[in-house]
């Protein structure tokens, strides 16, 4: 999965995606990592999270969440 790089996102930059029917948003709030993710054809503002995660805002935790979104996605 092609993602920004941790400098991104520890500059507040914010990232939405998806995969199929599966949307994701990752975020950085307080040091860390906010990832969401929700199901259907319409955007973040207009959806109910279904799941969410936080990864500190680092090198281990951008791989941890680049892991635990894989396998969110996978599972579609």
């Amino acid at each position: 999965m092609d993602l920004p790089g941790l400098l991104s996102f520890q500059n507040g930059g914010v990232f939405k995606g998806s995969k199929g029917n599966i949307r994701f948003i990752i975020k950085p709030i307080d040091e860390k990592l906010l990832v969401q993710t929700w199901q259907g054809p319409y955007c973040y503002e207009k959806s109910v999270m279904e799941d969410e995660s936080q990864f500190e805002l680092n090198d281990n935790g951008r791989g941890a969440m680049l892991e635990w979104l894989t396998e969110k996605l996978q599972s579609i």
